[in-house]
Order: structure tokens, then sequence, then C-alpha cells
């Protein structure tokens, strides 16, 4: 026998090799496609999370919330995010608001919030969110026998600072200046 022929089989003990090839690559791609979709799904979860805590901030600070015996401020967030469609409590949704101060890092300038509920300088809002781990994970729990959570909780903090006014007019004092200049005029 040469020894062309003990290296190549004949056409017919091939025919199974593209099949089993065309299985395997579509399995991959499957996988990939369900791991890019949960991905996918995570980021805009936490994205949308992201946004309501920014916005709640932002609001409770715009608004002059304060921390303490009023708690203005996680009313102020709270309202705030349930008119974005986030409802605090309902769904294993937290909603968690904070007063306190930044601190300026002077090396690069990076701004770390500290907690002072006697402050009003700044507002936190946290917001968390429970959500499903992901579709591989859950195939994934049908073949192994240990127990992973099946859920994964997102968090996003926002933190706003309170503006400080630039100016202030004092309108008695300017309408009593135009009242003087009325009567020494006439």
């Amino acid at each position: 026998m040469s020894p062309l022929r003990r290296t190549f089989s004949p056409p017919g003990r091939q025919r199974g090799a593209i099949a089993a090839l065309a299985a395997l690559t579509l399995g991959i791609a499957l996988l990939l496609c369900v791991t890019l979709l949960d991905s996918l799904r995570l980021y805009l979860e936490m994205r949308a999370l992201q946004r309501i805590a920014d916005i709640a901030a932002l609001e409770a600070a715009s608004r002059q919330g304060r921390c303490g015996s009023t708690a203005s401020a996680a009313r102020y967030a709270t309202q705030s995010a349930t008119r974005n469609g986030f409802i605090p409590d309902t769904d294993e949704r937290r909603l968690e608001t904070r007063c306190g101060t930044l601190v300026v890092n002077p090396d690069d300038g990076s701004s770390t919030f500290v907690v002072n509920a006697a402050s009003t300088e700044a507002i936190q809002v946290v917001a968390s969110h429970t959500v499903p781990r992901s579709i591989a994970s859950g195939i994934a729990s049908l073949f192994d026998s240990s127990s992973q959570p099946t859920t994964v909780q997102l968090r996003a903090t926002g933190v706003a600072v309170v503006p400080v006014p630039a100016a202030r007019l004092n309108r008695p004092s300017t309408i009593n200046a135009l009242e003087g200049v009325e009567r020494s005029g006439s």
C-alpha cells in the first residue's frame, strides 16, 4: 500500500466531519449570542439605575433638601425616582439618601463623599435593584449541583452638590430707594 493511501481516507469515511464541525460552530455561536444578550441586558439595567440615582441626587440638591428631622432630601429623591419609573420598596428596589460634604483630593482632583447628616453641602443617592443573574447561569445551574445565587444586586450612586447662589437681590432696599427718588422729585 502506498504512503498516500494511508494518509488520506476515502471520502466515505469523512461524511460526518462537516456535520459535527457545523454543530460545534452553531453551539459556540449560540453561547456567544446568549452571553452578549445577557451582558447587554445587565448593562442597560445598570445604566438606567445610574440615571435614576443621578437625577434623584440632582433634584434633591437643587431643591436644597436636608437630612435629619425634616428629611426633605430623602423625600425629594423618592419623588424624583418615582416620577422616573423607579418606585422604591417595590420589586426589590431600594433608594438611600445621605447628606454630607465633598472632600477634594488636591493631588489628583478627585472628590470623595463624606457622610455628615448635619451638613447640607452635598447629597448622595444610592439606588439598588435585584435582577436575575443571567440566562447562561440558569442553564449552567441545571448541570451543576452547587447552589449559586440566581440574582445579582445592581447598585448605582449619584452625588450632587447643593448650588450656592452667586448673587442675591434684596428687594426691600431697592423699593425703598425708588420710593425715595419719587418723593424727592415731586
